[in-house]
């Protein structure tokens, strides 16, 4: 009998567990709505203004408004997604202890030899001397990460052996293992469309465009799939 009430209750945590991290999910899939809304716009002005191939409407030197919108909504969608569960710290037996980040991660997922895109994109940023934050590192890396190599590194980084290194138990990566595998394969999905897009993102578009993340004011939480959204400069 007492077998009986156990498994229900487990079965709980982990549905409770998978609806917090639909939250993750429903908000990235929010950000790649906003994107493909003004991506569909920007292209038919610059397509009637410039008479040139749709491929600049992904370009963050003639579109700074897609570039804002990418890194103001889908870089703290996924940073928040991929920090849910991250452990702290890093223990080393020479360094010590060593705080964990987004940026770490794409470090320590980025060295296998089938990775190589990945790891000479992560080369690229770690070596742009104006971003010294990891955070704004990891938003470069993302930014770089959408001439179609997003999906690619997620699916890599599921399968990486650092998620049992980084990660609690109780994390979305480590659950996208076992319970809310449905939600990591509704993620992909979900991300799919920009795949289908040429992007062409400045890595330092963040140093060149928005102000110090210290100085800039918050931006609220977007309820806006409304195809004439469009961010303030």
């Amino acid at each position: 009998m007492g077998e009986d009430v156990k498994h229900p209750m487990r079965g709980l945590g982990l549905s409770s567990l998978c609806l917090q991290e639909k939250k993750l999910v429903g908000a990235v899939s929010v950000a790649v709505e906003a994107i493909l809304a003004q991506f569909s716009s920007s292209r038919t002005v610059v397509q009637k203004s410039l008479s040139v191939n749709r491929a600049l409407s992904g370009d963050s030197a003639i579109n700074p408004s897609l570039g804002r919108l990418v890194l103001q909504c889908l870089c703290p969608a996924l940073h928040s997604l991929l920090t849910d569960g991250l452990k702290p710290y890093q223990s080393d037996l020479i360094a010590g202890r060593r705080p964990n980040s987004a940026w770490s991660l794409v470090q320590a997922s980025t060295r296998a030899p089938k990775t190589h895109a990945l790891f000479n994109l992560q080369v690229r940023v770690g070596e742009l001397p104006h971003l010294r934050q990891s955070k704004h590192r990891f938003n470069a890396f993302l930014l770089g990460l959408l001439t179609k190599l997003l999906d690619f590194w997620l699916s890599h980084l599921q399968s990486c052996s650092v998620l049992e290194t980084y990660y609690h138990p109780t994390s979305f990566m480590r659950l996208s293992l076992t319970a809310c595998q449905p939600l990591f394969e509704e993620l992909l999905l979900v991300l799919q469309p920009l795949s289908l897009l040429t992007f062409n993102l400045d890595l330092l578009f963040q140093h060149h465009h928005l102000e110090p993340e210290s100085h800039r004011p918050e931006i609220p939480s977007p309820p806006f799939l409304d195809s004439g959204f469009q961010l303030s400069t």
